[in-house]
């Protein structure tokens, strides 16, 4: 365990040093003669995905609170978006919105009935679990309890689980995440299954209601840290 330790230690320090991870975040701007493709995730892209998820997270409350420092924060999101996009790729439901063969959104679905990980998504969850702990070994422990406790909250039902969805900034507001999520929520309504989404912004409350979300219940599963709103979304009869 202690050469485990030392040797993602070391790398995360290369990546440190090496990748920008504190440089400025790439200026972009949208009019109405824009081509915006929306596809599913590719592996080529898989880091650039990561890159907008860790910026659209820069400041989540939740993981604000337990990652409090924000250079080391912005390091610890490289393994666990990694491993929660890698993690979900294989189901074939993580799509990405893309300008100039850029990704500038992406959203992680897990399906009905996916079951239990590989163990090679295992051993990538416990690689990317670790590193988030060295970097934070005080509080990193009070997060992934938090996760944990979280499963509890999960509809009894089958469901669709959006995991994540985040546009990067500058292109908040536009309609891209809405246009992101229409796939799945329009598959969720052609096969009657509920979807389920968590949240810590007060701010995406509305935006997920315009979709058909309603709140469920407001919970504190990260104890210390803010409120994480659950809210779930009643399949809409389709007209034939």
């Amino acid at each position: 365990m202690s050469k485990q330790c030392t040797m993602i230690g070391k790398k995360l320090n290369n990546n440190y040093r090496s990748q920008n991870l504190l440089g400025g975040i790439p200026k972009m701007s949208i009019d109405n003669s824009t081509q915006i493709v929306f596809t599913q995730l590719s592996a080529g892209h898989i880091k650039e995905a990561v890159d907008v998820l860790s910026r659209a997270f820069a400041e989540d409350p939740v993981f604000t609170f337990y990652l409090y420092d924000r250079r080391r924060r912005k390091l610890a999101y490289r393994p666990f978006f990694g491993d929660f996009i890698r993690s979900n790729l294989r189901f074939g439901q993580v799509y990405v919105a893309l300008i100039n063969q850029r990704v500038v959104a992406v959203s992680v679905w897990r399906p009905p009935g996916a079951g239990e990980p590989t163990p090679k998504e295992r051993f990538q969850s416990f690689a990317a679990a670790l590193a988030v702990r060295i970097l934070f070994p005080k509080t990193a422990k009070g997060l992934f309890h938090g996760f944990h406790a979280m499963h509890a909250l999960h509809p009894k039902e089958p469901y669709w689980y959006l995991g994540c969805v985040g546009v990067d900034t500058g292109l908040q507001g536009k309609g891209i995440g809405t246009r992101l999520l229409a796939p799945v929520l329009d598959l969720a309504d052609r096969t009657n299954t509920l979807c389920y989404v968590e949240t810590p912004f007060p701010r995406d409350i509305v935006f997920y209601q315009r979709l058909g979300f309603e709140i469920a219940s407001e919970s504190h599963p990260f104890i210390g840290a803010p409120t994480v709103w659950i809210m779930t979304r009643e399949p809409r009869g389709v007209s034939s």
